[in-house]
């Protein structure tokens, strides 16, 4: 069992790493890499659980206003500002310091569930 930590923590960290690149280099779909990151990571017996309703609910909500946000922004934001916010997000002095931040959560959280692993 403590492998299959070892091999889900590297996983998620080359996912993390692979889309911290793609979102330097330009590409749109980086961000898919780090929601599928968090799907590596979970344990089986969280995958396999039930989902409460109102946490089935919530994720649905929130998805849904997530999806209104992005295409109201496309039609009321200029395209020099959404532009503009582009360039500040794919900037290396916003992407580097992510990268770390999530590697470092991801490092905890092994942590914390090798530590339930051995005890």
């Amino acid at each position: 069992m403590k492998n299959s930590t070892e091999i889900r923590f590297g996983i998620a960290a080359f996912l993390i790493t692979a889309g911290c690149l793609l979102l330097l280099l330009g590409f749109s779909n980086g961000g898919v890499l780090f929601a599928l990151a968090t799907v590596f990571f979970m344990p089986r017996s969280e995958l396999t659980r039930p989902i409460p309703r109102r946490e089935l609910w919530l994720t649905f909500g929130v998805l849904i206003l997530l999806i209104a946000l992005i295409v109201a922004a496309k039609f009321l934001i200029p395209k020099s500002a959404a532009d503009m916010m582009e360039r500040i997000i794919r900037h290396p002095a916003v992407v580097v310091p992510l990268w770390m931040l999530m590697l470092w959560g991801l490092f905890r959280h092994w942590q914390r569930q090798r530590g339930a692993v051995d005890a």
